[in-house]
């Protein structure tokens, strides 16, 4: 055998266990929804120790939980748009009255978000057959 057929097999023994490596390697898992909702929440600018943050994280992971990625986006924006609402207000991060803004800024512009929800119905139970 010459020189250049020993590198040859040396390179396809090489990749044929390199496939079987990675073909019996255990596949990655999804991540969860609190992790893909923290994700949401930090792309929509709703970051960790902010005003906000907890509400985000705990509507946007129902959501994903629900199979709906759209409304966890739109609930950190809900977020989002309360807490710069609040500041604008001059309200504090800190303070009490800011508080009570985002409880009530979260609540009005949340029902925003089920305005916009398409609804869907399932079979009807009572249609005639």
């Amino acid at each position: 055998m010459t020189h250049t057929q020993t590198h040859a097999g040396i390179a396809f023994a090489s990749i044929v266990v390199l496939a079987a490596i990675g073909l019996m390697a255990p596949p990655v898992p999804p991540a969860s929804a609190e992790v893909q909702a923290s994700r949401i929440c930090r792309e929509e600018g709703v970051k960790p120790n902010t005003a906000g943050y907890d509400y985000c994280l705990l509507h946007a992971e129902r959501a994903l939980e629900w199979g709906e990625p759209a409304m966890a986006r739109a609930y950190a924006r809900v977020a989002a748009e309360s807490r710069e609402a609040c500041q604008s207000y001059g309200l504090q991060p800190a303070s009490g009255g800011h508080a009570s803004c985002m409880d009530r800024e979260t609540k009005a512009r949340s029902l925003l978000v089920f305005s916009e929800e398409k609804l869907h119905f399932g079979p009807q139970l009572a249609a005639p057959q």
